[in-house]
């Protein structure tokens, strides 16, 4: 009773860990973004609430990424603790700090329906959170918020359009250089910490891009774009930790720069304001966004492309071993065998009785023996060269109706229940009938031996216009849906406690290799774990003899 009462205390406590820890996220959430949004609201131009950036924009949409849905109540707490002071009235702010709620919600759901991954490691990504993430998601804040604002004759009618224009391209510059920021912050296997000379580096670019952004601020030359390529820099040398923060802090001057009426903007009215200040932060969050993901991509290509070339070469010298090893055990086990079968034939001399079912064994473990080591010859020629094999044009029936027979001694063994339904009309494919009948040995066999009860075997045939289907169905162990091609790498088994197989699978990928070589197909067509598989084996049917043809011939 008391062990009982101690996991009940332990659950209760771990409950109780889980339930301060999500408290207290909500409240982080919540606080960051009241705090976000007090600053921005110094940069406003439009009613004091109204800024060509919303920094909670972007802690919104993050918050509901990494954190999930759970946080929108965080959201929608600091967005109206943001728009009471400020807002036209309680029922206003609400319905305005409903709207901003909303819009990284919807974010969050259009972003993640389409994979979207936090690494911001794909040009994909990056196109995603720039048009669902920013540009379409962030109309719903600024149409209800405009809207509130004009209904409450706080904004006049006529300046709706410029008043929605400001609060969508401040939200969604808010999506595109404060979530970049945060995400770059997150922990990913692909980004360790940087070293201390190396953050000392990117500090010191940060520094210049300030410095820079504000020098060419502080004229009318009309030059802040020279600050471009030091971002690019940022990006090249440190990716997206490097890329967001020099986006945010030359954005950030160009506000400053504008909120100040210098440089650029000091002749300018609040419409010319804002299409040079937007177009400018526009440009500089697509650069930093998409020539990040694009050396992301690039550098995941070239990893990618070394662990194929890693892979290649162990895959090259591990068919040479076994090749080699094949070779080097099969003249030793020709000689075992030789030697064995002499002694059971008596040709050395009559052996004793009670050696007979000794010999037995071993010439049967021999063989098996030699099998495995001939499979492993075959199976390292495969990777290397396509098999070679002797083609003609033969009818798919008979090939099938050999491999029936030959299987028939064991099902009869087992009490199993081998059925065969063919067509009346001759199949005629072009392949080696002695190659197609290992592939159809090895399906029977399999099908024999992956049972846990009677086995029931069925196996049918059916053609169309250019291709026939053979079809093994059997009522065995089935295959999980993770592990249908697998079955035809080479040497995996299926790890069945209920099933001990002997040898070291490579028959259905020598099957499949055999088979393509043809140029047909070797697959698991359906299977159901603890009901049965169906194998489909496809062929081409021939092109120079048809079954009227094959079935003149054989009468002949």
């Amino acid at each position: 009773m008391s062990t009982r009462n101690s996991e009940v205390g332990t659950k209760g406590q771990d409950r109780g860990v889980s339930l301060v820890w999500a408290l207290l996220q909500l409240a982080v959430v919540a606080l960051a973004y009241w705090l976000a949004a007090l600053v921005s609201l110094r940069l406003a131009l439009v009613h004091g609430q109204v800024t060509p950036i919303w920094p909670p924009t972007g802690i919104a949409l993050v918050a509901i990424l990494v954190f999930g849905r759970r946080v929108w109540p965080s959201i929608f707490l600091g967005a109206l603790a943001v728009n009471l002071p400020i807002g036209p009235s309680p029922l206003g702010a609400a319905v305005i700090a409903a709207g901003n709620t909303l819009a990284p919600l919807t974010a969050a759901a259009l972003l993640k329906r389409i994979g979207f991954r936090i690494e911001l490691d794909r040009l994909r990504d990056a196109a995603a959170l720039i048009v669902l993430g920013a540009l379409v998601a962030m109309t719903i804040s600024a149409t209800v918020g405009t809207s509130v604002l004009a209904l409450s004759a706080t904004v006049p009618t006529g300046s709706f359009l410029p008043t929605w224009a400001v609060w969508w391209t401040g939200d969604a510059m808010g999506v595109l250089l404060v979530a970049p920021l945060l995400l770059s912050l997150l922990p990913h296997a692909r980004t360790p910490a940087l070293a201390l000379r190396t953050a000392a580096e990117l500090a010191g670019l940060l520094v210049g891009v300030g410095l820079l952004t504000f020098v060419l601020f502080q004229n009318r030359l009309r030059l802040e774009y020279l600050v471009f390529p030091l971002i690019m820099l940022a990006a090249w040398r440190f990716r997206l930790r490097g890329a967001a923060p020099a986006a945010l802090i030359a954005s950030g001057v160009a506000i400053w720069a504008a909120v100040q009426g210098s440089g650029p903007f000091g002749t300018e009215t609040l419409i010319q304001k804002m299409i040079t200040l937007q177009a400018f932060n526009v440009c500089v969050a697509l650069t930093s966004l998409v020539l990040t993901a694009l050396l992301e991509a690039r550098d995941r290509g070239d990893e990618m492309q070394r662990l194929y070339v890693a892979a290649d070469a162990a895959s090259q010298t591990k068919s040479a071993f076994l090749n080699n090893a094949a070779h080097e055990l099969l003249t030793p086990l020709t000689v075992l065998a030789g030697y064995l079968s002499l002694l059971a034939d008596g040709s050395v001399g009559s052996p004793p009785e009670a050696w007979k079912a000794p010999l037995g064994i071993l010439m049967a473990k021999t063989r098996e023996l030699e099998r495995i080591v001939r499979d492993l010859m075959t199976a390292s020629r495969l990777e290397v060269l396509p098999p070679r094999l002797a083609r003609e044009v033969i009818d798919l029936r008979e090939v099938i109706n050999g491999a029936v027979e030959r299987a028939r001694p064991r099902a009869d063994l087992l009490g199993a229940e081998l059925t065969a339904d063919l067509p009346d009309d001759p199949v005629p494919v072009v392949a080696d009938p002695e190659s197609l009948g290992r592939v159809l040995d090895d399906l029977l066999n399999n099908a024999l031996t992956y049972t846990i009860r009677p086995p029931r075997l069925w196996i049918g045939m059916s053609a169309g216009s250019r291709r026939a289907i053979v079809r093994v169905e059997d009522n065995g162990v089935g295959i999980s849906f993770e592990e249908r091609e697998r079955v035809f790498d080479r040497l995996y088994r299926v790890a069945d406690p209920q099933i001990v197989v002997p040898g070291i699978g490579l028959g259905l990928y020598i099957s499949r290799q055999l088979v393509e070589s043809y140029g047909g197909t070797l697959a698991v067509e359906s299977s159901t774990p603890g009901m049965g598989s169906v194998f489909a084996l496809t062929l081409p049917l021939s092109r120079t003899v048809s079954a009227t043809e094959l079935r003149e011939a054989e009468a002949g």
